[in-house]
């Protein structure tokens, strides 16, 4: 090879690489045209607080806890077998008109009665409990004519027969199209909302009563609970409102003195 062949071959080989080089020049320009810096910045301001009182058939606050209307439906002052008993209790759920939250209801009522032993004291109550059925604002399905949402008893550990108050539509789970009773998602607000326990006159029973209840004390304590709608599983996921889950929070995870300040 020439001398001026190999001049000429050098020059051909820089120039490639002038290309490249120019090639690799433009590519990082390009690159870096499309850096940049954005920044976003959210609130979120947590949900008001759900809270739920209880008001009689006038829709005025009862005075104390656990107190409620009940009249007798005799001109007499003491309670006698088949007699009949007018017992009025409604729930009030408020919230804040600001960021206020649905909430989730229960009715626990629990009969004490005195003055008998504990087993005869179970049967009073359980005679109680179904003659007061008659009167509850039970839920219909929404397959019924008369469908409607209302209370569904159910038995807690920690409290015996309990209610909730569930939608007349079921609920379904997805991954397994399993359906379920839906404890029902109140619509809260600063005026409340006002769900009707129970409305109407029962009779108290008066199978085999004997002069040796006479002077047996019964004594009716209403209480209602209510937490915000928003259930969720250790992994902070959403599950759904049935009666298992919302009771798995009331029972064991709510502290109510807390809750209630």
């Amino acid at each position: 090879m020439t001398q001026e062949q190999r001049i000429t071959k050098g020059t051909i080989i820089i120039f490639i690489m002038s290309i490249l080089l120019l090639v690799c020049l433009c590519v990082t320009a390009t690159l870096a045209y499309f850096a940049g810096n954005q920044q976003n910045k959210t609130t979120l301001i947590m949900g008001g607080p759900v809270r739920v009182t209880m008001v009689d058939d006038n829709y005025s606050d009862t005075i104390g806890q656990g107190k409620l209307t009940m009249d007798l439906n005799s001109t007499r002052d003491k309670l006698l077998p088949g007699m009949g008993i007018d017992m009025q209790a409604i729930a009030k759920v408020t919230s804040s008109d600001i960021n206020s939250t649905p909430a989730l209801l229960r009715a626990i009522l629990e009969i004490d009665v005195k003055g008998v032993n504990a087993h005869l004291a179970d049967e009073i109550e359980y005679l109680i409990q179904d003659a007061m059925t008659s009167c509850l604002t039970t839920r219909i399905d929404s397959s019924s004519p008369n469908a409607r949402d209302g209370w569904v008893p159910f038995e807690s550990p920690k409290y015996g027969i309990v209610y909730y108050y569930c939608s007349q539509t079921r609920g379904v789970i997805e991954e397994t199209n399993e359906e379920f009773i839906e404890v029902k998602a109140i619509p809260t607000s600063a005026i409340g909302n006002n769900i009707t326990f129970i409305n109407g006159i029962f009779q108290f029973p008066y199978k085999f009563y004997t002069n040796k209840y006479s002077d047996v004390e019964i004594i009716f304590n209403l209480r209602f609970q209510a937490i915000q709608d928003k259930l969720v599983d250790e992994n902070g996921e959403r599950i759904p409102n049935t009666i298992f889950n919302v009771q798995e929070i009331l029972d064991n995870q709510v502290d109510w003195e807390t809750h209630n300040n």
